[in-house]
Protein backbone atom coordinates (compact mmCIF):
# COMPACT_ATOMS: atom_id res chain seq x y z
CA UNK A 1 0.00 0.00 0.00
CA UNK A 2 1.43 3.36 -1.01
CA UNK A 3 2.36 5.72 1.86
CA UNK A 4 1.81 2.98 4.50
CA UNK A 5 4.87 1.84 6.44
CA UNK A 6 5.10 -0.78 9.19
CA UNK A 7 7.80 0.06 11.74
CA UNK A 8 8.16 -1.93 14.95
CA UNK A 9 4.60 -3.35 14.78
CA UNK A 10 3.18 0.18 14.38
CA UNK A 11 1.84 1.64 11.15
CA UNK A 12 2.72 5.11 9.88
CA UNK A 13 1.64 7.27 6.96
CA UNK A 14 4.81 8.37 5.16
CA UNK A 15 5.53 10.99 2.52
CA UNK A 16 8.93 11.68 1.01
CA UNK A 17 9.81 15.38 0.96
CA UNK A 18 10.81 16.60 -2.53
CA UNK A 19 14.52 17.37 -2.88
CA UNK A 20 13.99 21.09 -3.39
CA UNK A 21 12.04 21.38 -0.10
CA UNK A 22 14.32 19.25 2.10
CA UNK A 23 16.57 22.17 2.98
CA UNK A 24 13.59 24.32 3.97
CA UNK A 25 11.89 21.64 6.10
CA UNK A 26 15.07 20.02 7.36
CA UNK A 27 13.58 16.56 6.81
CA UNK A 28 13.68 13.91 4.10
CA UNK A 29 10.31 12.38 5.03
CA UNK A 30 7.17 13.19 6.98
CA UNK A 31 5.42 10.55 9.11
CA UNK A 32 2.19 10.33 11.10
CA UNK A 33 1.52 7.38 13.44
CA UNK A 34 -1.62 5.37 12.61
CA UNK A 35 -1.55 2.75 15.38
CA UNK A 36 -0.91 -0.97 15.56
CA UNK A 37 -4.04 -2.34 13.88
CA UNK A 38 -3.71 -2.84 10.11
CA UNK A 39 -7.41 -2.29 9.31
CA UNK A 40 -7.61 0.85 11.41
CA UNK A 41 -4.41 2.14 9.81
CA UNK A 42 -5.92 1.66 6.35
CA UNK A 43 -8.98 3.67 7.39
CA UNK A 44 -6.86 6.51 8.76
CA UNK A 45 -4.36 6.55 5.90
CA UNK A 46 -6.19 8.83 3.40
CA UNK A 47 -6.79 11.61 5.92
CA UNK A 48 -3.24 11.33 7.28
CA UNK A 49 -1.75 11.63 3.79
CA UNK A 50 -3.97 14.65 3.07
CA UNK A 51 -2.81 16.23 6.33
CA UNK A 52 0.85 15.68 5.41
CA UNK A 53 0.36 17.10 1.92
CA UNK A 54 -1.13 20.30 3.33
Amino acid sequence: MRHLVNRSVRYHARLVVPKDLREVLGKTELRVPLGGDYRQALKLLPSAVAQLQN
